[in-house]
């Protein structure tokens, strides 16, 4: 199995027609605010990056940021990954992904509170 059906069965489709500039750019929503890219590159290493609406989220939760512009309000990593084309990678850095973003907590932003 290739590395593009490896991400087919993770949920992810080519994001373009025909690979651009030696790379291959698929994408998957797991929701309507988080989308997930991975770029593979022609000389077998992959690039793992994800956005998250922000704006479009907080939204939805009668809460405004800034002056709202949903258009231009999207929260990603400080640092892409790299890695190799290989879905247990892929998979890892999903998990780092979810663990981050399952990390935020508005209401506790210093962490949990004593109990």
């Amino acid at each position: 199995m290739g590395f593009a059906e490896d991400l087919e069965r993770l949920g992810f489709r080519p994001a373009q027609d025909r690979p651009s500039r030696g790379v291959r750019t698929f994408t998957s929503s797991p929701n309507r605010f988080l989308t997930l890219w991975v770029h593979a590159y022609e000389d077998g290493s992959a690039l793992f990056t994800w956005e998250f609406a922000v704006a479009g989220f907080l939204q939805d939760h009668r809460i405004q940021l800034g002056s709202n512009e949903a258009l231009n309000l999207f929260m990603f990593p400080v640092e892409d990954e790299r890695g190799t084309q290989d879905a247990a990678w892929v998979t890892a850095a999903m998990d780092r992904a979810d663990a981050a973003l399952r990390s935020l907590d508005f209401a506790h932003p210093d962490g949990p509170p004593d109990g």
